[in-house]
């Protein structure tokens, strides 16, 4: 058994695991704060909405059906593991989620950054003249590499929280099992 553990779970995962073993329920704020996420998730899904509805120029003409469904797409499934989290109050539950969440918006990064149908220019265009300074700065440049440094980090992302998973997982199950164990021997004597 022990062998088999070695094989699945890395030693470089294993305190990390042990870690989030112990932490894996949540606060009352870390739940309000998956809120608050969910809140900023909507900001940028309507501040995108925006850019698509009025003729604001962000978007090229490469910016079609495939490249709105790959947007929209991840935004809306990157809600899931924070609404998963708030509801059950436990991280690991939600870790599939993250992992499954993490396809949509890897091939996304991808798409975008060989396509790239974006006119960085006209990305602040939505926001009042006084605010506009916020996101001017960005350039094509910092955008591309900003997707190149995402799609690298969504790989080690999704392997790193794939071995997190099955770590806690086994954790937490050790742990409900031993906690069982003597309400158990209780009931028998």
């Amino acid at each position: 058994m022990e062998s088999r553990e070695k094989l699945r779970e890395p030693a470089w995962i294993s305190s990390q695991a042990d870690r989030e073993a112990r932490t894996d329920r949540i606060s009352f704020g870390e739940r309000m704060g998956q809120l608050v996420a969910v809140a900023g998730f909507l900001v940028v899904i309507v501040f995108v909405a925006i850019h698509q509805t009025r003729p604001t120029g962000f978007f090229t003409d490469d910016f079609g059906t495939l490249a709105s469904v790959l947007l929209y797409g991840a935004l809306v499934i990157g809600i899931v593991p924070l609404l998963v989290r708030f509801y059950t109050g436990r991280k690991n539950v939600a870790r599939p989620f993250e992992l499954i969440g993490f396809f949509p918006f890897l091939v996304g990064q991808l798409y975008f950054l060989v396509v790239f149908p974006f006119e960085f220019d006209h990305f602040a265009d939505p926001l009042p003249r006084s605010l506009e300074f916020l996101l001017d700065w960005i350039s094509p440049t910092l955008a591309k590499i900003v997707l190149g440094i995402g799609v690298v980090g969504s790989i080690v992302f999704m392997i790193y929280n794939s071995f997190l998973y099955l770590g806690v997982k086994d954790r937490l199950a050790k742990a409900e099992a031993a906690a069982e164990r003597p309400a158990e021997e209780t009931k028998s004597a």
